[in-house]
């Protein structure tokens, strides 16, 4: 099937998808319209807004370019899908995107499905609403707030992750580990890239009072994540672990421990997700999803508790998260790199979604 007509299929099935989410964006409003973001620090939510609609564009291709491969009967990515991609990923994050790529980046979400689209949605949301209570100079008791807004999230059950951290195992030993990773890095990176931006965000609010030196922190976390995209030397470079709370934003956790877990689920929802969408051997792409969600969403299955979260996080290395939000990172802390740190940890056995379509 070629790529032409893959696309035209997704851009016909999609309007149905987002028909059904017109009331789900509504509810969005409630938790994610960040109005303190908007009135007194707009580069912020703009910069998040433009890695959401990257990371949207990329689902949507990623969903094709799957599709291209498990057809073709090889494990080989398409030639030039990488490059390409990240090109066009940086002109979004930039603001140079096409205008055509908003509409795309809603149907990238909708082809996990509607359930893992509204638990994205959601999260995003969450996410971004946390910025803002931690940028809300008025808010006198921040951690009640944040509190608050992590019961709002769990309000609705339908779109929530669990809030007990998930054992870091599941991205390397669920049944497509790593297929995203192995066959796209440098697509990898980008989006911890944007994983470390919005950790790193939180930074400059819990560390730094309102004024110049907290702008001037603002402009320093916006800098270094642009810096990151310009294949320098690390940390002018992508991350090459994903980037964790306890890594890269520990005033976060000092404030709501529940929340920084909350962010940190989604982002390994979103790293198993991709694997996923890439993997050339999936049988069932839609029932993965679907297990998927439902592990990230169980508060009992393969989660661990916050001081081992924590020790694992750190265990894969500041540096190789993408370094401190502040102050600038040349080396590693730590004597090996950050994978070979999960595995002198002693972890676990392997771990197994339950109801995901095993692929090998």
């Amino acid at each position: 099937m070629s790529v032409q007509i893959l696309r035209l299929i997704l851009l016909l099935v999609m309007p149905a998808f987002l028909f059904g989410f017109k009331l789900e964006a509504q509810h969005v409003g409630e938790l994610g319209s960040a109005s303190v973001l908007r009135e007194h620090y707009p580069e912020v939510l703009e910069t998040l807004r433009r890695l959401d609609q990257a990371h949207g564009v990329l689902l949507y291709e990623l969903a094709i370019e799957g599709g291209i491969v498990r057809s073709s009967g090889t494990d080989l990515p398409t030639f030039g899908f990488e490059f390409d991609m990240i090109d066009r990923m940086t002109s979004v994050v930039q603001g140079e995107g096409e205008p055509e790529d908003v509409e795309i980046a809603e149907a990238g979400l909708d082809a996990l499905g509607s359930r893992a689209a509204a638990v994205v949605r959601w999260g995003r949301a969450f996410q971004r609403e946390v910025i803002s209570i931690l940028a809300d100079h008025s808010v006198m008791r921040r951690s009640a707030h944040l509190e608050d807004a992590v019961a709002l999230y769990h309000s609705r059950p339908s779109a929530a992750l669990t809030s007990a951290p998930k054992n870091m195992d599941i991205l390397y030993d669920h049944a497509f580990a790593l297929d995203f990773r192995t066959g796209y890095a440098d697509l990898d990176g980008f989006v911890w890239a944007g994983h470390w931006f919005r950790l790193a965000a939180t930074e400059p609010f819990t560390d730094i009072d309102p004024g110049v030196e907290r702008q001037e922190g603002i402009d320093t976390v916006t800098n270094r994540y642009f810096s990151k995209l310009t294949y320098g030397e690390p940390p002018e470079f992508f991350p090459s672990e994903i980037p964790l709370a306890p890594a890269i934003a520990p005033g976060l956790i000092w404030l709501s421990p529940k929340a920084a877990m909350i962010w940190d689920n989604l982002s390994m929802y979103l790293e198993v997700l991709a694997d996923v969408l890439a993997s050339p051997d999936v049988p069932d792409v839609q029932g993965a999803i679907e297990a998927i969600t439902d592990f990230f969403m169980d508060p009992e299955l393969a989660v661990t508790d916050q001081d081992e979260w924590e020790i694992m996080a750190l265990r894969h290395g500041i540096f190789f998260q993408g370094g401190y939000p502040l102050s600038k990172m040349t080396q590693s802390e730590l004597n090996v790199d950050g994978h070979a740190a999960h595995f002198s940890s002693g972890g676990g056995p392997g771990l197994t979604i339950p109801g995901m379509p095993r692929g090998r």
